[in-house]
């Protein structure tokens, strides 16, 4: 191409022919062209733009561009008259043959990258990225990898549904004679030959006893009169509850009001025990001293004895006390009904009962011996150990028997339940268990995730509710669409989740997360036990 010099209405040199944004420098002008057009009116038309970049606008394509000759005496024309063109058009013939000749090429005037030369512009948004100039086939790919990524992120960032259902369910149950072993890691479905794990539980249980002590307990203040003597050359203000000590224990006392104690004289005043009880008794001449050092230079004494003091005998903690309630502790170890708070622990498990074990943790005393007090309390932790089928091993053999020869439909998560009804044989030195059981699980016939999710895809809310009552008979389903504001279900399977809960139409009765335990006696409540908290 030959170089013309340089013209006034030239873009800058930091010009980067970016097209994300209509003609951004002001240097563009647009022709419209015709399909019928020839060259020599386009190349006129070229010549008479007031700036030196033209863009050719032919949206319905033009046949003689379309041809090489053509293109190239437009591209010869433009170079000789000093101007810069690119095409836009919606036609592929014209778009391909402008890029053969290494014109700037768009679907719209508005979107023309300068400098493209020829090269494909992945537009995303109101960005452009130019293609690599490759040849038509790496082009392709680049275009297909970028729609890959265009529709994967459209996959990913899609809406999705929750669809929570209560299908009709009935009830299947088999009874069936199972062995749990401890040293089983696979089941064996033949002979019901399953492993068995040791689960356990913590309990907090507090324990109380009234307590059988007596101890004093101080009920009024003694009081006293007391003689303070300011043997110093200035008056002395005392404030009152300023603190006076008696006796070698220091028993406090408090003066009743504030006192003046003038210079080299002395004053009477009352002062009261700051505690109850006969403790404040104290004899003549035992108050002699203060509690802060400001007054330390002034004397005092009480010439009498206080008086007043007064106690009276309550409950306390006696030491049998003590004994009685760590007696009671150890004989949470026997309780059948703290044993029976393991299956509450573990609902969808087969718990052995039988093979239960209790060790105790007794804590602290709330008070020590000789408090006062009518309630002595203990908090005592119960940890109980058992030998039990696990859940998803259980859930394994139940699907195995109950859903033989049932044909299609699902047996319901957490519907399970086994119910022990036999003798059993117990071998604790191998660590088996070998009894007869009851399972039983409810069973939706002729419904699946899979043919939920096929129901209600694409549809709107209302429409998938009304498809599920009238297809299955579910008459209580809830759809959740996330986020809120999104009108249909996703079309993609793998963005609904589909939840179960079953209703057994056969009892009429609401099935909700149904325990699996296996229960072998009644619980009896031990005597004195308080009530456990989890």
């Amino acid at each position: 191409m030959t170089q013309r010099p340089p013209r006034d209405d030239d873009p800058p040199d930091d010009y980067d022919g970016d097209g994300d944004e209509s003609d951004p420098l002001g240097l563009a002008s647009v022709v419209l062209v015709n399909p019928k057009d020839d060259v020599a009116a386009i190349c006129g038309r070229v010549d008479t733009a007031p700036t030196f970049a033209v863009v050719v606008h032919a949206p319905r394509g033009n046949r003689q561009l379309a041809t090489e000759l053509g293109m190239r005496r437009l591209q010869r024309h433009a170079e000789e008259g000093g101007k810069l063109v690119a095409v836009a058009t919606t036609s592929s013939a014209l778009a391909t043959r402008a890029r053969q000749v290494g014109l700037p090429v768009a679907r719209r005037p508005d979107r023309v990258r300068w400098d493209s030369a020829g090269r494909r512009v992945l537009r995303l948004g109101n960005r452009s990225i130019l293609i690599p100039a490759v040849g038509g086939f790496a082009q392709a790919f680049v275009l297909l990898l970028a729609a890959a990524l265009f529709i994967g992120l459209a996959l990913t960032m899609a809406p999705s549904a929750d669809v929570i259902v209560t299908p009709p369910a009935e009830t299947l149950t088999d009874v069936l004679t199972i062995t749990a072993s401890r040293d089983r890691d696979t089941i064996d479905f033949a002979t019901l030959a399953v492993p068995a794990r040791e689960v356990s539980a913590k309990i907090t249980v507090t324990l109380a006893v009234r307590t059988t002590g007596k101890a004093p307990v101080g009920t009024t203040q003694a009081k006293a009169l007391v003689t303070i003597t300011n043997p110093g050359t200035a008056a002395v203000e005392i404030p009152k509850s300023t603190v006076l000590l008696a006796g070698a224990d220091a028993q406090p006392f408090q003066l009743d009001l504030a006192t003046s104690v003038p210079a080299g004289q002395s004053v009477t005043q009352q002062a009261t025990a700051t505690r109850p009880g006969s403790r404040g008794n104290v004899p003549a001449g035992a108050i002699t001293a203060w509690l802060e050092p400001a007054y330390r230079a002034l004397r005092v004494t009480n010439p009498a004895a206080a008086a007043g003091g007064a106690d009276e005998n309550r409950q306390a903690v006696d030491p049998n006390d003590i004994t009685a309630l760590n007696a009671l502790a150890q004989d949470l170890s026997k309780s059948e009904s703290l044993r029976a708070k393991l299956v509450a622990e573990r609902p969808r498990d087969a718990v052995f009962l039988r093979t239960a074990s209790t060790t105790i943790d007794a804590g602290d005393p709330s008070d020590p011996v000789g408090t006062p007090t009518d309630i002595l309390l203990m908090d005592v932790q119960v940890t109980v150990k058992a030998l039990a089928i696990l859940e998803e091993t259980l859930d394994l053999v139940a699907r195995d028997r109950l859903l033989a020869g049932q044909g299609g439909g699902e047996l319901l998560p957490g519907s399970i339940t086994a119910t022990e009804t036999g003798a059993r044989q117990e071998d604790t030195s191998r660590g088996t268990v070998t009894t007869e059981i009851k399972v039983s699980g409810l069973f939706a016939r002729n419904i699946t995730r899979e043919g939920i999710r096929d129901a209600v895809k694409g549809k709107s809310r209302g429409d998938a509710e009304s498809t599920l009552a009238g297809r299955y008979g579910i008459q209580d389903s809830d759809v959740r669409l996330s986020p809120g504001w999104a009108p249909w279900v996703p079309r993609f399977g793998f963005r609904i989740s589909v939840v179960l809960r079953g209703i057994d139409t056969s009892a009429g009765g609401v099935q909700g997360t149904a325990s699996a335990n296996a229960p072998t006696s009644s619980p009896t409540p031990a005597p004195g036990a308080a009530t456990p908290r989890p």
